[in-house]
């Protein structure tokens, strides 16, 4: 079998891109999402062999154990591993009386808990691949050092959570040969970056997928810009 990837979110905007761009490229393509989009459907019609579908909210661990289960039945490897999934559903209210916290909670659990879902289910066939590679789509957002926020707590919060994980991830797996990277992927015109957004997410999947590809140590750091440039934590 070709090089596999594993990627979440992949009906639509970065993931979609992603997705598109390794299956040419000669990968073998896992692609979850909550939702397989008419798009995803007729692309993986192209080359049923080599781009495998899977619906799955990431939110539901019974629905990840079953795409594992089903990934498995194709290999017991896996390359490398993208979770890319997200949502950006608050209200971005200035005023802590007017946040919905709810949504909050929605948006922590997709972004932040959601991924360790994820590599719960597929570290095993990660840790038995050639490239070992395990990227988690992060944004400026979760930087610390770099805030210049007023609002947007909830998405701001879950990716600098989201980065907190990453870098433990790293120290855990270090030693099984696991490269872990938190990818900020620009301002995407996608559906939650929104029209005005500058970045075609053909554009964005196309400078992530030359990072992915690139040879990475352990010690190597982990949170980079869409160029490659290390960004503060």
């Amino acid at each position: 079998m070709s090089d596999t990837i594993l990627i979440t979110g992949a009906a639509r905007g970065i993931g979609f891109a992603l997705a598109k761009l390794f299956l040419e490229n000669g990968f073998t393509v896992f692609a979850l999402s909550a939702t397989l989009r008419d798009e995803l459907t007729a692309l993986a019609g192209t080359r049923p062999d080599r781009l495998l579908l899977f619906r799955c909210d990431v939110t539901n661990e019974d629905e990840i154990a079953a795409a594992a289960a089903g990934v498995a039945r194709y290999t017991p490897m896996l390359d490398v591993l993208v979770n890319n999934a997200a949502v950006l559903i608050e209200n971005r209210a200035w005023d802590l009386d007017k946040v919905d916290f709810e949504a909050m909670k929605k948006t922590y659990d997709v972004n932040s808990v959601a991924p360790l879902r994820v590599i719960k289910h597929f570290i095993g066939p990660l840790l038995r691949g050639k490239r070992k590679l395990l990227v988690n789509v992060t944004s400026e957002a979760g930087s610390i050092g770099d805030a210049w926020r007023k609002s947007e707590f909830g998405y701001c919060m879950s990716k600098a959570a989201l980065n907190m994980a990453s870098a433990i991830l790293q120290n855990r797996y270090r030693d099984g040969g696991v490269k872990v990277l938190a990818l900020h992927p620009g301002w995407v015109r996608t559906d939650m970056g929104g029209p005005e957004a500058p970045i075609p997410p053909e554009d964005s999947a196309a400078k992530l997928f030359a990072l992915i590809r690139r040879k990475w140590r352990a010690e190597d750091p982990i949170y980079f810009d869409l160029d490659g440039k290390p960004m503060q934590w």
